[in-house]
C-alpha cells in the first residue's frame, strides 16, 4: 500500500491542557470555591474585582501535587508541562513559581493594586501565594501525612481550614474575607489554635 505524506510545521504552541493533571485539578478547583462560597444555591460569588478563585484553583493544584519530599522553598509552577518548561525550573502558566522564597516568589498584598497583576488570574495567583504561605506554617507545625483522606498533617489541616473557610466567606469576598473566613474556620474546628499560623 501508498505511505501517507506528513508535513511538520515549527513553530509555538502549547500541548493540550487535558494531558495537564494540573490544569484538571485547578478546573475541578473551581467547582469547589464556586459552590462553597456564598452558599450552594448561588455560584455567581466569585466574580468582584479581587476575588480569589483563581487562587483557590492553583492552591488545590499546589496541595494536591505535594509531595513528603517538599519544603517550603521547593519552586512548584503551575502547569510547567503545558508550556514546555521543567518543574524545577520553570514558572509555569503564572508570574511567579509558588513558594516561601520571596527571591522567587515577591508577591505580597501590595501586589494587587499592580496593573501588571491582572483580575481573575494575577489577583489570583497573589491570593495563591499568601495561602500558600499558610499551608507550609501549618505542614511545619503538625507535618505532611501522604494520606488526603484520613490525613491528620498540616497539610490536611490546611485543606480542611480552606474548605471551611470558603463554606464561611461572604458572596464577592475579597482577600481580607477569604483571611478571616479561615480564621472563622479555625476558631470553630481548633479553638483558633492556628489563628497565628494564618
Amino acid at each position: 500500500s501508498p505511505g501517507v505524506n506528513a508535513t511538520l510545521k515549527r513553530g509555538t504552541f502549547n500541548r493540550d491542557s487535558d494531558l495537564d493533571a494540573a490544569i484538571i485539578s485547578h478546573e475541578y478547583g473551581h467547582g469547589l470555591s464556586n459552590r462553597l462560597t456564598g452558599g450552594p444555591a448561588n455560584v455567581g460569588c466569585l466574580q468582584n474585582a479581587e476575588q480569589m478563585g483563581e487562587g483557590w484553583s492553583d492552591w488545590m493544584t499546589l496541595f494536591l501535587h505535594a509531595d513528603a519530599a517538599d519544603i517550603a522553598t521547593t519552586r512548584r509552577p503551575v502547569a510547567p508541562y503545558l508550556v514546555f518548561e521543567s518543574s524545577v525550573t520553570g514558572t509555569g502558566i503564572r508570574r511567579y513559581p509558588y513558594t516561601t522564597d520571596m527571591l522567587v516568589n515577591p508577591f505580597t498584598y501590595a501586589d494587587v493594586a499592580d496593573a501588571i497583576n491582572p483580575q481573575p488570574h494575577g489577583i489570583g495567583s497573589i491570593w495563591a501565594t499568601m495561602v500558600w504561605d499558610m499551608y507550609w506554617k501549618l505542614v511545619d507545625r503538625y507535618g505532611f501525612d501522604p494520606d488526603l483522606y484520613q490525613g491528620t498533617g498540616g497539610n490536611n489541616l490546611a485543606f480542611q481550614l480552606v474548605l471551611d473557610g470558603m463554606k464561611l466567606q461572604p458572596c464577592s469576598p475579597g482577600f481580607v474575607d477569604g483571611r478571616n473566613a479561615i480564621l472563622a474556620a479555625d476558631a470553630a474546628n481548633y479553638e483558633g489554635d492556628n489563628s497565628c499560623d494564618i
